[in-house]
């Protein structure tokens, strides 16, 4: 007989401790009991890793067993719960990382289906990590083409903690319209906010843990004394920061969280219709956040250097005005 075989938590199960759910990694037998290292199932705890022993516990953790589980059938009509549920796991099954055609298209949701909006997504995709700077003019759409590049995150399972940060007077705007064309949820934040979270939450636990998808002004996350800790022990899947010509400027605190921010993320987009102030170096600086690697001296560059990690058209671009022309009004 194993040693799997003997523990009565076996690697995989679940368990249900100090009333929540876990997945068991590993078990051992000590002075306290069983050791049990576990991650977290629960919504409150979900991938945090913890470690309990079974005679500290009480009450003790209970393991949930497959072969007691209660089947009852589908009463609705023609099997309607069902094929909801179906549905939905096809939803929530992540598409593999080599897919690079668009899951999802513009019809999809609440917006006119306008092939250029499309196109910051497929050249986010393109990239090992969906990094880019959307720097159309006003009036393009900027939103929508980050509402489309997320929701092409998350049918990849890549876009289950996101991290929007706007100027305040945009904020509930973009959230509004994330919610209402996409239906991508936004739980807004602000400094009382946080504060009332911090206050349910067990000491010393981060804050933001505890909502997946926020927004949050840049003036109220530059706070480097009160989040910074916090933000350095986080990971996202996205980061998106609008108005992102308001970072330009080494040493200031914008600037410092966008680089924080920019450390821990595998998608960064960043949004501006004026990006670039005229310096090269300037302009170096918000690229440097997408890719370090990209630019090697910052005042001498040229275009097709950082062409996979921004795109800009305005009104009388060609793939603009080919579905636009003059319905602007």
């Amino acid at each position: 007989m194993t040693a799997t075989d003997q523990t009565p938590f076996p690697p995989g199960a679940r368990i249900v401790v100090r009333d929540t759910e876990w997945l068991v990694r590993n078990c051992a037998p000590t002075l306290d009991g069983y050791k049990i290292r576990a991650t977290g199932v629960s919504e409150f705890v979900r991938d945090e890793d913890a470690v309990f022993f079974t005679a500290l516990e009480d009450p003790r953790p209970v393991l949930l067993k497959p072969e007691e589980t209660r089947l009852f059938g589908d009463e609705t009509a023609e099997f309607t719960m069902s094929r909801l549920y179906l549905e939905a796991t096809l939803r929530r099954t992540p598409l593999p990382q080599s897919e690079r055609r668009l899951a999802v298209t513009p019809g999809s949701f609440l917006l006119d289906e306008l092939a250029y909006q499309g196109r910051p997504a497929e050249l986010a995709l393109k990239n090992l990590r969906p990094r880019i700077l959307l720097a159309d003019v006003v009036g393009l759409g900027k939103t929508l083409e980050i509402g489309l590049i997320l929701a092409e995150l998350i049918r990849r399972g890549r876009g289950d903690r996101i991290l929007v940060v706007t100027p305040q007077q945009v904020l509930e705007q973009f959230q509004l319209e994330l919610w209402t064309r996409f239906a991508i949820p936004l739980i807004r934040l602000d400094s009382v906010g946080i504060e009332r979270i911090q206050r349910e939450i067990p000491a010393g636990r981060n804050p933001f843990t505890y909502y997946k998808r926020i927004i949050i002004s840049v003036d109220t996350l530059k706070n480097e004394g009160r989040y910074g800790q916090h933000l350095d022990n986080m990971q996202w899947d996205a980061v998106i920061i609008d108005e992102s010509h308001n970072l330009i400027g080494e040493g200031n605190l914008r600037n410092r969280l966008a680089r924080r921010l920019a450390r821990k993320t595998d998608a960064l987009l960043l949004a501006s219709a004026t990006p670039h102030n005229g310096a090269a170096k300037s302009f170096a600086e918000l690229i440097d956040m997408l890719d370090p690697a990209a630019i090697a001296d910052d005042r001498h560059y040229a275009a097709k250097d950082i062409q996979h990690l921004y795109i800009r058209r305005t009104k009388i671009s060609s793939e603009v005005t080919n579905e636009i022309g003059g319905k602007w009004r």
